[in-house]
């Protein structure tokens, strides 16, 4: 059916459900912006600088960050813990811009820059999503465990279309059937 959210979504803590949303709309919000600053590059940047197509390199670069940070949004609002594969991507290419960002810098006062917007904004972000990449991680080892110590009491309700297989909740041991 599609439009439906993954199941396990609905399923979820109401505190779950309510910090992944306010995670994705994080995501959203800087996705939005940074297009937003990429038109800027795109309208100031010099077509050339010392390499050819200078322009397109740094709009193409933004391009693929705001894909990574929109995919990250749209993975935190349907609640899925494939979410951690392009947090992980957003993170190495906040890291990559910001290298990239000081490093190209022509003189020191776009270095200074550069290095201010690295340290307070870029890597910031980027640990930000490593650790949301890892939390996310966390809770799929800390079920997938639960599943294999104590069972489970529930069949897996049908998945919508594209989602992974989210494990039911698990039992406690009182609730697992008697061995026969």
């Amino acid at each position: 059916m599609p439009g439906a959210a993954c199941a396990g979504a609905q399923g979820a803590p109401l505190r779950v459900r309510r910090r992944a949303r306010r995670l994705a709309w994080v995501y959203l919000v800087v996705a939005v912006g940074l297009i937003g600053w990429t038109v800027v590059l795109a309208l100031s940047l010099p077509k050339e600088n010392l390499e050819h197509h200078y322009r397109l390199t740094w709009v193409g670069f933004d391009l693929i960050e705001v894909l990574a940070i929109g995919l990250t949004a749209y993975l935190a609002f349907r609640l899925d813990a494939r979410v951690l594969v392009p947090a992980t991507v957003v993170a190495t290419l906040l890291v990559v811009d910001a290298w990239f960002d000081v490093t190209t810098s022509t003189n020191s006062n776009a270095a200074t820059g550069a290095l201010i917007l690295a340290l307070a904004v870029e890597l910031p972000a980027a640990a930000f999503s490593l650790w949301v990449a890892y939390r996310v991680g966390r809770r799929v080892r800390e079920q997938a465990y639960l599943g294999r110590v104590t069972g489970f009491h529930q069949a897996v309700p049908e998945q919508a279309e594209g989602c992974p297989a989210l494990p039911p909740e698990p039992c406690t041991p009182a609730e697992l059937p008697p061995d026969e």
